[in-house]
């Protein structure tokens, strides 16, 4: 009777591993102002691709929304900045200075790709005004 009186242990359950943040989102919405290379550039759609990308993803990816509001920041920032260049090509420089704006802009956008797809989630590009929070 011992053996059947031995008390049945039930299996030891171990903790559920926590729910890690999808980089793959964040990686998309660092990536996602590269969009508007293929509609030609146009000022204002470098803003709309990340927007999307964090609206939808913020609540559920703490990433992306940390992620969103620096690119997002970086966006906005270069939107304005090439207005301003744009509008300097009435006095002459504007010529000069609008090239440079495009160019630094998507050397600076494939910069925060690389460095978010690389795990730095705190990289904010060069001459980034902070609208977001």
């Amino acid at each position: 009777m011992d053996e059947e009186q031995q008390i049945i242990q039930e299996p030891v359950q171990e903790p559920a591993p926590e729910k890690q943040p999808d980089k793959t989102q964040a990686t998309l919405t660092a990536v996602s102002p590269l969009v508007s290379v293929f509609f030609g550039f146009s000022t204002g759609v470098n803003i709309i691709p990340p927007l999307i990308c964090w609206l939808v993803w913020k609540d559920a990816n703490p990433l992306v929304d940390k992620v969103g509001k620096n690119v997002l920041n970086a966006q906005i920032s270069w939107a304005i900045y090439s207005i301003a260049a744009f509008l300097l090509c009435f006095v002459l420089i504007g010529f000069v200075l609008a090239p440079a704006v495009v160019i630094a802009w998507i050397v600076f956008a494939i910069i925060t790709a690389v460095k978010v797809a690389n795990g730095d989630y705190d990289y904010v590009a060069p001459l980034t005004i902070t609208f977001l929070k």
